[in-house]
């Protein structure tokens, strides 16, 4: 399965820019779910006092994606300038069927 993000701003900080683009680059283009169409989800995390990512939730209709990203992005370092500690983020994500 392969997915893309984007940002829900429309002139997105270059920070939520790097933020973004540091998640995609963890969570890879090719996840390891079965999935028969595209779809979407919407992951909310945070980053906490150490420069980790924290998951807050997944909402998802695919099964086992949220598992998924929980697993790849949860307390992965992130040491990304302008960050706010404690604030919560949202990205949706796009995910394409296998082709």
């Amino acid at each position: 399965t392969v997915f893309s993000a984007t940002a829900t701003e429309k002139n997105p900080s270059e920070t939520n820019k790097n933020l973004r683009s540091k998640i995609v680059s963890i969570l890879g283009d090719k996840i390891p779910l079965e999935i028969d169409k595209d779809c979407k989800a919407e992951v909310s995390f945070m980053v906490n006092s150490q420069n980790e990512l924290v998951v807050i939730s997944v909402d998802s209709k695919v099964d086992n994606f949220s598992s998924y990203v929980k697993n790849k992005l949860n307390y992965k370092k992130v040491n990304i300038k302008g960050v706010k500690k404690g604030e919560i983020y949202t990205m949706p994500i796009k995910i394409n069927k296998n082709l």
